[in-house]
């Protein structure tokens, strides 16, 4: 199943992310890898292979989000926020997560950007 997020241009999106373990008490979650479908490669990573998941190690590709983006793992489910959110974002990420034992889990997420809200001025003129 496929997630949908709507958000309006230069807002923050959260796309959110299921990290919940499926045995708490003999896993852990090593290893978050978010994809662009449509670039085929990791764009975004928290990686704790090495480290415990609080002090993972965070990536973001420069020529993607940058410093917009962030993974709340607090969040339930967690989510990658993306701050100031542009028409250039609109696609289909998914988001990997790799347990120490249980297996990997996918989900796809359908990112679509609305054009700035228009602000409505109306403009009366009066008779005398």
């Amino acid at each position: 199943p496929m997630a949908e997020v709507q958000v309006v241009k230069k807002e923050t999106a959260n796309l959110p992310c299921d990290i919940s373990l499926p045995d708490p008490r003999n896993d852990d979650v090593i290893l978050v890898l978010w994809y662009r479908e449509d670039l085929g490669r990791p764009i975004y990573s928290v990686d704790a292979r090495d480290r415990s998941f609080q002090e993972a190690e965070r990536w973001s590709d420069e020529n993607v989000f940058g410093n917009r983006a962030y993974f709340r793992s607090t969040s339930r489910p967690a989510i990658l926020a993306i701050e100031n959110v542009q028409e250039t974002d609109a696609a289909i990420y998914r988001c990997r997560v790799d347990f120490r034992v249980a297996q990997t889990r996918n989900a796809k997420v359908n990112l679509t950007v609305i054009g700035e809200q228009p602000i409505n001025i109306h403009s009366h003129s009066f008779s005398i």
